[in-house]
Parts: C-alpha cells; sequence; structure tokens
C-alpha cells in the first residue's frame, strides 16, 4: 500500500515539474526568434532592383565554387562569428542560405546576437533556388 502511494506521489511531483517547466518556457523569451523567408522568386526580383540584398553563401567554399546564387558572397557558417566586421557597414537587407537550412540557422543566430537585425533566410535554400531552375555562378 505503501508503494502504490509513493509511486503516486512521485508520479504527481513529476507532472508538477513538467507543468512549471512547461509554463516557464512558454513565458520566458527565448533569446531568439527566427528570421523572416524570403522565397526564391522574391529574391530574384530584389536581386534585379535597386533595394538588392546582401547574399551570403554560408556553405564551403568548395560549395560555393561549384555553383551559387549570382552576387552572393561566401562566409563559411563557422567563420560567421570571427568575420562579422566584414558585414558592419551592411544597411540592407541580408539573405542568409545553405544547401538545406541547418548551417543557415547557425548563422543567423550569430548574426542576430551581434546585433543584426535585418536579416532573412532563403526559404528552401540553394535547393529550392536550383529547383525553380534560377541562374547559378560558378568559380
Amino acid at each position: 500500500m505503501h508503494r502504490t502511494a509513493f509511486t503516486l506521489s512521485r508520479k504527481f511531483k513529476l507532472l508538477i515539474v513538467l507543468a512549471t517547466l512547461g509554463v516557464a518556457l512558454t513565458l520566458t523569451p527565448v533569446g531568439w526568434s527566427a528570421p523572416e523567408a524570403i522565397s526564391v522568386q522574391t529574391l530574384m526580383t530584389r536581386l534585379a532592383s535597386d533595394q538588392a540584398p546582401l547574399v551570403l553563401d554560408v556553405r564551403s567554399a568548395e560549395e560555393f565554387a561549384a555553383g551559387h546564387i549570382p552576387g552572393a558572397i561566401n562566409m563559411p557558417f563557422r567563420q560567421v562569428p570571427e568575420r562579422l566586421d566584414e558585414l558592419q557597414a551592411i544597411t540592407t537587407d541580408i539573405v542568409v542560405y545553405c544547401e538545406v537550412g541547418v548551417r543557415a540557422a547557425i548563422a543567423e543566430l550569430a548574426l542576430e546576437q551581434a546585433g543584426f537585425e535585418q536579416i532573412l533566410t532563403l526559404d528552401g535554400d540553394i535547393q529550392a533556388w536550383r529547383q525553380a531552375g534560377l541562374p547559378l555562378e560558378t568559380d
């Protein structure tokens, strides 16, 4: 009988802890929010306009050389924190992309933590650009 009461008590305490954690996570602001996405079509249009954003390819140098969005600059995601000074003068949107989004998300977090506010993520990354049949530059 005592074992059943003990088990119920532990389950009840666990439930309270989980509920409290859930409330805390819901009410506590998280230090990062996902950047707004930009479609490949919208990016292509903006690149041809006087409102062209900086396009930041955070893939490896080899991937960049094999094919990248025209006008993009290459800054592998691991280098972003140490190369932020190269971006300080940027006053336009910065569109960040990689192959599928993981490295771009890491780079976007580094940019946001450094105070950049005009960050956009390329919806679908370079895969979507290729699938849309949009032009690529190679080195």
